[in-house]
C-alpha cells in the first residue's frame, strides 16, 4: 500500500475553516458525521447526496439503510474512502484529526461543523451547513422555524413558573434539572454547564444541576443529593440499558433525590443530547411538557 502524504497541518485547519459551497448536487458524495449534521443535510433537503453515515446516526430512518463508516471518534480513512466520497461533513470532535488529514490528502473535502450548545450556536450551525450545500433558502426557513418553535416553548415554560411562583410564593420557580449519560463501564455521568443537555435545559427554562464548567462530571451520590434535581433529563437508550425506568430510578446516585421520589423524568432520543439539531425543540417540548406536571406525573 503506498503511504499517505498528510497536508501540512496550517494549510488542513485552514480547509477546514473553509465554508465554501460543496460542488453541485449531482456531482457530490457526501458523508456524514454525527447526528445533528446527519439530520440537518436531510432536513435542507440534501438527504439524497449523502452515502454513508457514522455509527451514532439512525434518523431520519432512511439512513439506516446506509453503509455505516464507524464510530464517529474513531474513523479510518480506508473506511470512509471505500464510499469513494467527495465531500465528508463532521460535527466538531469526530476523528480522529489525522483521519480527516488523511482524508484532504486524498482529494476529499473535509468540513467541520462547529457544536455550541447554546440557541445562537444552533442557528448558526444550519446557516453554515445550508451554504455548504447552496441551500440557503431553506436554511433561513428552517431557523425560522426553530426561532418560533423555541420561542413558544420558552414562552408555555415561563407561564409554567409564573404559576408555580404564585402558588408557592417563591421568587423562582424554575425547576432545577438534572442530565445524567453514561451507565457504560465509567458509570454514569451528569451534564455541567457546557453540553449539550444543559443548553436544552436553558431552552426550557429551567436550571441545570450542576453548575460546573465542564461538559460532563462523574456522579456522586452525594452530588446529586445536594443538586435535589426535580427533573431528570435522560435518553431512551439510557433508560433502556438500565433495564428500564424503574431500575435507572433505582441507581444509588438518584433513588433518593426529588425528581426520582416524584418519577418527574423527561426521557427523549439519546441523539437529541449528542448536538443540537432540527430536532432540538422535540427534546426541549418533553422537558417542557414534564416541567407541568406535579409530582408522580398528574397535572
Amino acid at each position: 500500500m503506498r503511504r499517505l502524504r498528510f497536508l501540512p497541518a496550517a494549510i488542513a485547519a485552514a480547509l477546514a475553516l473553509t465554508a465554501a459551497p460543496l460542488a453541485g448536487a449531482a456531482e457530490r458524495r457526501i458523508v456524514t458525521v454525527g447526528p445533528p449534521v446527519t439530520e440537518l443535510v436531510h432536513a435542507l433537503g440534501d438527504g439524497g447526496s449523502v452515502v454513508g453515515r457514522d455509527t451514532s446516526s439512525h434518523y431520519p430512518p432512511p439512513v439506516n439503510g446506509l453503509p455505516d463508516v464507524g464510530y464517529m471518534r474513531a474513523l479510518s480513512a480506508e473506511g470512509v474512502m471505500s464510499l469513494a466520497p467527495t465531500h465528508v461533513l463532521a460535527i466538531q470532535g469526530a476523528g480522529p484529526e489525522t483521519t480527516l488529514d488523511q482524508l484532504r490528502a486524498l482529494g476529499v473535502t473535509v468540513e467541520v461543523v462547529p457544536e455550541t450548545p447554546t440557541l445562537a450556536g444552533l442557528l448558526d450551525k444550519v446557516e453554515r451547513v445550508a451554504r455548504l450545500l447552496g441551500r440557503e433558502a431553506e436554511g433561513r426557513r428552517l431557523a425560522d422555524s426553530l426561532n418560533r418553535d423555541l420561542a413558544a416553548l420558552a414562552a408555555v415554560a415561563a407561564k409554567s413558573d409564573a404559576t408555580s411562583d404564585a402558588t408557592s410564593g417563591t421568587k423562582d420557580g424554575a425547576p432545577v434539572v438534572l442530565g445524567v449519560v453514561g451507565g457504560g463501564p465509567g458509570g454514569l455521568m451528569a451534564a455541567g454547564s457546557r453540553s449539550v443537555p444543559a443548553a436544552l435545559i436553558a431552552m426550557a427554562g429551567a436550571r441545570n444541576a450542576l453548575d460546573v464548567e465542564r461538559d460532563y462530571v462523574p456522579m456522586s451520590s452525594e452530588s446529586v443529593l445536594a443538586a435535589a434535581p426535580d427533573i431528570l433529563l435522560v435518553s431512551r437508550s439510557l433508560v433502556d440499558r438500565s433495564g428500564g425506568l424503574d431500575q435507572l430510578l433505582a441507581t444509588p446516585q438518584l433513588a433518593l433525590t426529588p425528581a426520582a421520589k416524584a418519577r418527574r423524568v423527561a426521557v427523549v432520543d439519546g441523539a437529541l443530547l449528542m448536538g443540537l439539531g432540527p430536532r432540538t425543540a422535540e427534546a426541549v417540548a418533553e422537558l417542557t411538557r414534564v416541567q407541568g406536571t406535579s409530582p408522580q406525573g398528574q397535572p
